[in-house]
Parts: structure tokens; C-alpha cells; sequence
């Protein structure tokens, strides 16, 4: 039932042509950036370029942008209307947009961070395979959250514009450092690419908060879309 659901979503995302273009740019600002630490041959290159222009400026925006196409760009409601109309319950139609929206930015940002380590690597980086694949696992969980997050404040305004809000908080919070950034996608995604770790958390400590923040955010958004 759910997978049907999420054929409508899935449409909106590959028939969007302003999506494509929005990430087509961000992966390639990613990935130019990543050539130049190559060619300018940087000790820690791969680590700079994830830990800088991929999880704290582009991974943001293309999980918003994802978001917003599986949403049609629209509030969760109104998107999830024709599925509710013919007989889904808000709760599944929701859901499973969501799920769409998560699985295809938690891809996008697997795979992109994935050939970051491997474009960008540095002498001083851990071994190019061995740091693909944690790279490629961080990004997919980081990402993860992102478009849960992104989902929760689709449940806000009449076209989702809380989106935006979500942006902003992300942002603001997760970059001021203390108790408020543990609730953010940012700290535990900064943490875990080797920047500074949020109230002095383990890695191990951030990736259970992403977890958390994604099946916490997912939940929420679904309960208001089924009880609006």
C-alpha cells in the first residue's frame, strides 16, 4: 500500500525540471570544489570539502529542494489531497511521501558525498576506498534527516513554507554551538565529518541523535498531516 502511495511523489520529483537544475548545480559546486583540493593537491582535501561546501552549505539546500518536489510545492496537506481522495489515509499518504523524500536525498547524498572523498582525497585522508564508503554513509544518514526535517515543516503554511523556517533553524541553531544544536541535523552532521561535535558528543553519539531526529521528525509530520 505504501509503495503505491509513493508513485505519485516519486513522478513529482522526476518530472520537475527545477529540481534537476537545482541539483544539478549543487553537485557540481560540490564537485568543483573538490577538483581544485586535487589539483591543488590539499593534505586533508577530502575532509575540508565534506566537512565545508558539502554538509554545511550544499546538502541543506539539495534535501530542501527534494523535499519541495515530492511535495509538489506544496504543504504536506494539500499535496497528499488526491491520495486521500481516492481513499488513503492521510497518516499512509504522508508517510509515504515522506519516505520517498527521504530515500531519494539520502541517494543523492550518499552517492555525492562518496565521490567527494574520492575526487578530493589527500595525502593526509584515510584510505580513498575506506573513506568512500563511511563518507558514503554519513552523507546517506545526514541526508536522511534532512529530509525528514525538511518534511515536518511542509506541515507549516499554506504552500509549506516552513520549509524555509526549517532552513533558517537548521542553520541558526545548529551553527551557535550549544544545547540547542543537538536538535538540529547540522551539529550531528558537522560532528560526524570531523568538524566540532556538538556538547562534546561521540561520533557514534551523533549518528544515533540523526537516527533519532529523522524517525522523530518523520512520525511528527505524518500525526499533523493525519490530525489537520
Amino acid at each position: 500500500m505504501i509503495a503505491s502511495l509513493g508513485r505519485l511523489p516519486a513522478a513529482r520529483i522526476l518530472r520537475s525540471s527545477r529540481v534537476w537544475i537545482t541539483l544539478g548545480a549543487w553537485c557540481s559546486l560540490v564537485l568543483a570544489f573538490a577538483g581544485v583540493a586535487r589539483l591543488e593537491g590539499w593534505a586533508h582535501g577530502a575532509d575540508r570539502v565534506l566537512g565545508s561546501v558539502y554538509g554545511a552549505l550544499a546538502l541543506p539546500f539539495i534535501a530542501c529542494a527534494l523535499v519541495r518536489a515530492a511535495f509538489g510545492g506544496r504543504s504536506m496537506i494539500s499535496s497528499t489531497a488526491p491520495l486521500v481522495a481516492f481513499g488513503a489515509s492521510p497518516w499512509r499518504a504522508a508517510l509515504a511521501s515522506i519516505g520517498v523524500a527521504t530515500m531519494a536525498t539520502a541517494l543523492l547524498g550518499a552517492g555525492l558525498a562518496a565521490l567527494v572523498a574520492l575526487v578530493a582525497h589527500g595525502v593526509a585522508d584515510p584510505p580513498p576506498g575506506r573513506d568512500a564508503i563511511v563518507s558514503a554513509y554519513v552523507g546517506g544518514l545526514g541526508a536522511a534527516a534532512y529530509a525528514t526535517w525538511f518534511a515536518l515543516g511542509t506541515t507549516f503554511g499554506r504552500r509549506g513554507g516552513g520549509r524555509i523556517l526549517f532552513l533558517a533553524l537548521d542553520w541558526l541553531l545548529g551553527a551557535a554551538g550549544g544545547a540547542t544544536a543537538l536538535a538540529t541535523p547540522r551539529a550531528h552532521l558537522r560532528n560526524l565529518l570531523g568538524g566540532v561535535s556538538p556538547m562534546n558528543m561521540s561520533e557514534r553519539s551523533s549518528a544515533i541523535a540523526l537516527v533519532t531526529l529523522a524517525a522523530f521528525c518523520a512520525v511528527l509530520a505524518a500525526r499533523l498531516a493525519r490530525r489537520r
